[in-house]
């Protein structure tokens, strides 16, 4: 990758959190959030954080089973990209729409066939 379009990759992905931030907060007094966030538990905030962590990359071992039956060659470090974008579109997309498809354009992007990033 070159290194224009690694700047051209990390502002796209800044332009996306900070536009993504904004329609969430947007309305809301950021005080208050802060508030909550600090009182509270942070046990909780972290166990909450693993689980989805754990979550998406259970959802990469299975997109990484259903690739290697068809017959795709991909790493699992991918499968782990794949059922990130996932998540990430299907969160910020109404009724979670968008996750799949992104998922098979960045499956798309690693030359993987279409037919088989359909069916997984």
């Amino acid at each position: 990758m070159s290194k224009k379009q690694t700047v051209f990759n990390l502002l796209f992905l800044v332009i996306v959190f900070g536009l993504t931030v904004y329609l969430v907060f947007r309305g809301k007094d950021i005080g208050d959030i802060i508030r909550t966030a600090r009182e509270a538990d942070g046990r909780y905030l972290l166990l909450s954080l693993v689980c989805v962590v754990f979550f998406i990359l259970g959802e990469s071992v299975i997109i990484f089973y259903m690739m290697k039956t068809l017959g795709a060659s991909v790493k699992m470090t991918h499968c782990a990209l794949y059922s990130f974008v996932g998540f990430f579109f299907s969160c910020i997309t109404p009724s979670a729409s968008g996750g799949q498809p992104m998922q098979i354009f960045y499956m798309k992007k690693d030359k993987l066939p279409i037919p088989v990033t359909t069916l997984v």
